[in-house]
C-alpha cells in the first residue's frame, strides 16, 4: 500500500525523469521468461490493495508499484507505456496506458477492450 502511495505521488508530482530509473532500462522486452505463481501473486495484491486506498490509481502508479516488488523479489518483467492507435490525435487522454508484463503474460494493466502500440520499455532482470 505504500509503494502504491510513493507511486501516484510520484506520478503526479515529480518529473518522470526523476523516478524512470527504479522502474527499470530501456530496451527490447526479453524473448524469454515466463509468469510464475509469484509474479501473479504480487499483481493481485497490488489490485487488492488500490480498494484499500483513497485516490485514483489507475495504471501507471499500478504498474510502477507491481514492477518495484518484482524487482525486490530479483523477478523479471517488463514496464510497458502504450499510446492506443489514433487516440492521441484526437486528445483522448486514455490513450495512453501502462502494463507489466511476465513472458507473454500481462500481469497488471490489461484492457483488452483497446489495442495499445508498445511504446517505451523499461525491462529489469
Amino acid at each position: 500500500m505504500v509503494l502504491l502511495v510513493i507511486a501516484l505521488l510520484l506520478v503526479r508530482l515529480a518529473p518522470m525523469r526523476l523516478w524512470r530509473r527504479s522502474l527499470g532500462r530501456m530496451a527490447l522486452p526479453p524473448a524469454t521468461g515466463e509468469s510464475t505463481t509469484a509474479h501473479r501473486r504480487i499483481a493481485r495484491a497490488v489490485d487488492r490493495a488500490t480498494g484499500w486506498l483513497p485516490g485514483d490509481y489507475v495504471c501507471l502508479p499500478r504498474a510502477m508499484t507491481v514492477q518495484w516488488m518484482l524487482r525486490r523479489r530479483r523477478l523479471p518483467s517488463v514496464l510497458v507505456f502504450g499510446v492506443e492507435r489514433g487516440g492521441l490525435a484526437s486528445g483522448d487522454l486514455h490513450a495512453l496506458h501502462a502494463w507489466v508484463e511476465a513472458g507473454d503474460a500481462i500481469l497488471i494493466g490489461d484492457d483488452p477492450t483497446r489495442t495499445y502500440v508498445r511504446g517505451l520499455t523499461l525491462v529489469q532482470p
